[in-house]
């Protein structure tokens, strides 16, 4: 399903062409209108709108734009049409304008990008997100790299609010950096939160860790952030069991520190065990099959068995291969099982 983003990055380019069409006829249609008026007028539409302008009669002087445009088709009509659009809050009326005024004219490109950014901030002001993204955007179309740091948060929490994801974390990064000291653990929390949402874990983490550094344990983001990672290690464990160990050694350490996911706990230290018997660690896995046993929570589950051999294996020599044995495990990370 498409991203709110990704419809203002198309810039309704679906509906490019209808658009034009009721531009072109709208300014017919004023022309129409107008056109008895100015007949008997030495004024030109143009000057007269010049007029209106100066006076701040801004929408008055943009019909007179219109009509001057519809008249004469000139490039200096156009330009006044879309800055009038722009001027009097019509942003979707003035990014058509604009973007037939650049077909032709390209030199007007700066005044574009200063109207777009001035309608960001009039958005921004009345707590308008989506207007903001639009015309930020469409100003980064025209000037990519464009700084709008002063923008940066909100547009952020807009994009991580529509569910994309990308241009939320470039925007995060982007407020991070210019962020001052007592902004930044509110925006590692929310950066985190959305990296954890499109399952990168392994940033989620860090993000989450850092956050715990800047802020009192009191704090409950600080409890949220540690539930985090715990369940992110958890999960980034089981990935790594097979292929990465030492990596899965210390995630599961972390799950075991933190003691979250809370119902996780025994199984976290048996796998610490299978790890750090493979590598022929025998003393810790035989600690950590015993903290495993004390707590499987069904004493006579499969989990609570298989530590209990694994146990008797460590301290009494009976190797896999005697009664009810189950094999050698190839190495460590290669054991999992489903326990109860």
């Amino acid at each position: 399903m498409p991203t709110d983003a990704a419809a203002l990055r198309a810039g309704g380019a679906r509906a490019g062409a209808a658009r034009s069409r009721a531009f072109t006829f709208g300014l017919l249609w004023a022309a129409g209108l107008l056109a008895a008026t100015a007949c008997s007028d030495s004024e030109t539409p143009l000057a007269r709108g010049d007029r209106l302008w100066a006076d701040s009669a801004y929408t008055e002087a943009l019909a007179e734009y219109r009509l001057s445009y519809a008249l004469s088709g000139s490039v200096a009509a156009l330009g006044r049409v879309a800055h009038g659009y722009a001027v009097t809050g019509q942003f979707e009326r003035a990014r058509d304008a604009y973007t037939e005024l650049l077909r032709r004219a390209p030199e007007y490109v700066d005044q574009a990008v200063f109207d777009y950014l001035d309608l960001a901030e009039r958005a921004r002001q009345r707590s308008d997100r989506y207007g903001m993204a639009g015309a930020v955007e469409a100003a980064l179309a025209l000037r990519p790299g464009l700084p709008v740091e002063h923008m940066t948060t909100t547009l952020a929490r807009y994009y991580a609010g529509t569910g994309a994801a990308d241009r939320a974390v470039e925007y995060f990064d982007r407020a991070l950096a210019n962020a001052p000291p007592d902004s930044v653990p509110e925006l590692l929390y929310e950066l985190a939160q959305v990296q954890q949402a499109r399952g990168n874990c392994r940033s989620a983490v860090e993000l989450f860790s850092a956050l715990r550094e800047r802020v009192a344990e009191t704090d409950e983001r600080s409890a949220q952030a540690r539930y985090a990672i715990g369940a992110c290690s958890w999960q980034m464990a089981k990935t790594a069991l097979t292929t990465e160990p030492e990596r899965a050694l210390a995630l599961l350490e972390t799950v075991n520190q933190l003691g979250i996911p809370a119902t996780v706990q025994a199984e976290a230290w048996f796998e610490r065990g299978e790890i750090l018997l493979g590598l022929g660690r025998d003393q810790e896995a035989l600690d950590a099959y015993v903290q495993a046993l004390q707590l499987a929570r069904t004493p006579r589950g499969q989990l609570a068995e298989q530590a209990r051999q694994r146990i008797d294996e460590l301290r009494f020599g009976r190797r896999p291969g005697g009664p009810g044995a189950e094999p050698e495990p190839a190495g460590p990370g290669t054991h999992s099982r489903t326990r109860t």
